[in-house]
């Protein structure tokens, strides 16, 4: 699976935050980001390794004063 659920995101961060905290802490670039309204998002990574690499690096992260759950995007039908 290569889309992440990104959670306990500050209210204030945007797409070019999450895209430079993955790239800078990471080195993982972002096919795709989108960033919902109360402090969570979607990040597609380009495969499976790339996202594997996210989830060790960035769950558990200190950004911006929150800690990042940074886990597989589990679609609705498979709840």
């Amino acid at each position: 699976m290569n889309k992440l659920y990104i959670g306990n995101l500050p209210l204030e961060t945007n797409e070019e935050s999450l895209r430079e905290l993955f790239h800078e802490q990471s080195g993982v670039t972002p096919q795709s980001i989108l960033v919902k309204k109360g402090g969570y998002a979607f990040v597609e990574c380009l495969d499976e390794e790339a996202a594997e690499k996210a989830i060790e690096v960035l769950n558990g992260f200190k950004f911006m004063d929150s800690e990042l759950l940074v886990e597989p995007s589990i679609p609705q039908d498979q709840k």
